[in-house]
């Protein structure tokens, strides 16, 4: 759930891309895994982008947004994003 997310991300829990996802970024478009995301944090997004592994501080300004929260759920949810245990 994203309170779940937000409560690993504020305890600097370490969220991994799972090997072999591709995300993309064009212009104002982010695709992930050739999914399109229509999203309104292109910062959030652009870490998620350039970096395999995200630890909690990195998106630590993005984690009390509820749209944010409930797109990187999404995506978490569907395994192209993991938290290492």
């Amino acid at each position: 759930s994203p309170s779940q997310v937000q409560t690993l991300l504020q305890q600097g829990h370490p969220l991994r891309r799972l090997m072999g996802l591709r995300m993309l970024h064009i212009g104002n478009r982010y695709f992930v895994n050739g999914e399109s995301l229509l999203s309104d944090h292109a910062d959030a997004w652009n870490v998620l982008a350039r970096h395999r592994t995200i630890e909690g501080p990195m998106l630590i300004k993005f984690i009390n947004e509820s749209d944010f929260l409930a797109e990187l759920t999404l995506i978490i949810n569907k395994g192209y994003w993991y938290f290492q245990p």
